[in-house]
């Protein structure tokens, strides 16, 4: 059976890492894992929808998530993996966590900036939190 392995991106050159790893590391395995690639939008202030309509908010959500996913989507497709993209809107570890366990991921792969002691509790960083949150196995690449 085919794994499922889940990347949450948000954009930056930490988000990256993973998708580097991946690649780099791709022919160890038999069968290649589906990869998901995962945005996760942070909500908006409540009271924005009274000045903006619901289906404007869904679209920025849409086009910011796609976005922030294209730079590891397109490093995929250099190398012939095409990967799963989603966007969603909400808390950023609790989404990844319930995403993975929804989509059945075998493996969740993130970046993390490698702060640790004093300065990685007081940043509080989605990989710590998520580390706390799943059930599903996390590989954090630094």
């Amino acid at each position: 059976m085919t794994q499922r392995w889940l990347i949450p991106v948000d954009g930056s050159d930490i988000a990256l890492k993973p998708i580097d790893w991946f690649i780099a590391n791709r022919n160890i395995w038999r069968e290649l894992p589906i990869v998901h690639l995962l945005n996760v939008q942070a909500s908006l202030p409540r009271d924005i929808g009274r000045f903006i309509n619901a289906d404007t908010i869904r679209e920025f959500h849409s086009e910011t998530g796609m976005s922030e996913l294209a730079a590891a989507r397109a490093k995929l497709a250099a190398t012939g993996i095409v990967a799963e993209t989603h966007v969603l809107v909400g808390e950023a570890a609790m989404t990844i966590a319930s995403f993975a366990e929804e989509m059945h991921c075998d493996q969740i792969l993130i970046g993390s900036r490698g702060h640790g002691g004093i300065v990685g509790s007081l940043l509080g960083s989605v990989a710590t939190k998520l580390a706390n949150l799943s059930k599903i196995p996390l590989l954090i690449i630094r």
